[in-house]
């Protein structure tokens, strides 16, 4: 048993080295860095084939972001985090038992028989006054609420996210379907006009407006198509798929309207309902915990415990022993850290009130601006809609004018550039109201997730 031990004392440093050196040598940063590349370009290739085989609407969109968002999936993951902090806390409460065991053989005399034996003990110890626990279970307990609440609302705006993505796409498809056809009516106006300034009928630079119109469309057309790739790729990114796969949206947005109420109601239903004022609370009530918890360091800490020893020594005097008492410790002065503790607890809280105080005030004006913001979209698409009215009826007029000779034909084809970019512009506006309504919903923390809108149509 000597020489067996001796051997292990000499050759552990050995066998350490040789197992860091293995463990150093088999990572290969350039392999590894292939074969997770493969393992998650795979793993997103099937996700797409799964889940983008078909048009998807605004709902389907948002059901898959709250799936494989990566902000959805953090904020799952650190509420688990938070849940098993809270069970570690409630640990606090249970007796803490440790066992040991051991076994001992040596000769007391060179070639006279060995000596062998074993022994163990157990351990049991158990508070009963530790009121510092209560306070960090239940500090613990409302962290873990407040880390759902918080996740609640990190889904709220994902679901804002993905729909102003959504309508983004939807906005950017639409605007290239108009220029593709300004493209084309300028081309055809730019063929006819050159075709007049070959005849000397206009004159030369009319013709160069008109093909320069019909250019400025195709670069136009060009930079449209490319925004266009990189908003699916953010909608993608979003979605949890590859920015380069590839998605048909089918265009149905649902419902949205305004809602019925008034500036003060909805900065009242914020204060009400609003998940970071929810956060917020609890986080007060966790500090005035922590004030407690520091409190309790004045008091003392009062345990009982039981202690058990066996051995099978024959030299002991007994073989077994059971000990049992009651402990209590009470640090009388500790250079006033206590008191210093004490005071910083209440300052961290003050602080924190503080905070939501100032989170309160921020979420009034959040929901007025977004009100204001939301009508205002809906004012200038009405804006817009009767600018490109106007703009058209001016263009068809210059026109037919301009082909009896009435007017300059360059006068024509400035009123068409002019409707063309409110045509434009009315088309950016489409959907602007109804993300502004999903911004408002969401200052006021009303946006409704998958799982609420489910309950909804259940209850009706």
């Amino acid at each position: 048993m000597i020489r067996l031990l001796s051997f292990f004392r000499q050759a552990a440093p050995c066998l350490l080295a040789a197992l860091v050196a293995a463990g150093c040598s088999s990572f290969e940063p350039a392999r590894a860095r292939r074969e997770h590349t493969a393992a998650f370009t795979t793993n997103l290739a099937r996700l797409a084939e799964g889940e983008l085989s078909k048009p998807l609407s605004l709902d389907d969109c948002i059901r898959i972001a709250m799936t494989n968002n990566y902000e959805v999936r953090k904020a799952d993951l650190d509420r688990e985090l938070y849940r098993i902090g809270k069970n570690v806390a409630f640990t606090a409460f249970l007796p803490k038992v440790a066992a040991s065991a051991g076994y001992r053989a040596y000769a007391r005399d060179p070639g006279i028989t060995d000596k062998k034996f074993g022994d163990g003990s157990l351990d049991i110890t158990m508070p009963i006054f530790m009121p510092s626990t209560w306070f960090l279970y239940a500090a613990a307990r409302h962290g873990y609420a407040a880390a759902g609440v918080a996740g609640h609302y990190v889904r709220q705006g994902i679901v804002l996210q993905t729909s102003v993505n959504y309508y983004n796409v939807l906005v950017q498809q639409e605007t290239v379907e108009a220029l593709e056809s300004q493209m084309e009516a300028a081309r055809e106006t730019a063929e006819r006009v050159q075709g007049l300034a070959g005849e000397g009928l206009v004159t030369a630079w009319e013709g160069d407006q008109a093909a320069f119109a019909a250019e400025l469309r195709e670069a136009e057309l060009n930079q449209a198509r490319r925004r266009m790739t990189v908003l699916r790729g953010e909608l993608l990114k979003d979605m949890g798929f590859s920015p380069a796969a590839k998605i048909e949206l089918s265009g149905d947005t649902g419902e949205t309207s305004m809602p019925a109420l008034t500036v003060e109601d909805m900065v009242l239903k914020a204060l009400e309902i609003h998940p970071e004022l929810a956060v917020a609370d609890r986080q007060v009530v966790i500090h005035d915990h922590r004030v407690r918890q520091a409190f309790c360091d004045f008091l003392p800490v009062i345990s009982i415990f039981s202690s058990g020893q066996w051995t099978g020594n024959d030299l002991a005097a007994q073989s077994a022993n059971w000990v049992s008492g009651l402990n209590a410790a009470w640090t009388l002065f500790d250079g006033l850290a206590n008191v210093a503790r004490y005071k910083a607890a209440r300052v961290e809280r003050s602080q924190i009130r503080l905070e939501r105080e100032n989170t309160f005030l921020s979420i009034m004006v959040e929901v007025v601006a977004a009100e204001a913001a939301a009508r205002d979209a809906a004012a200038t698409a009405r804006v817009l809609q009767r600018a490109y009215e106007v703009a058209a009826a001016k263009s068809a007029d210059y026109d037919a004018k301009a082909r009896e000779g009435l007017i300059p034909l360059s006068d024509a084809l400035d009123a068409r550039a002019v409707m063309d970019f409110a045509q434009v512009e009315l088309v950016r506006s489409r959907y602007q109201e109804r993300i502004a309504i999903a911004a408002l919903n969401l200052a006021m923390g009303a946006m409704l997730v998958p799982e609420q809108k489910d309950q909804e149509k259940a209850g009706k």
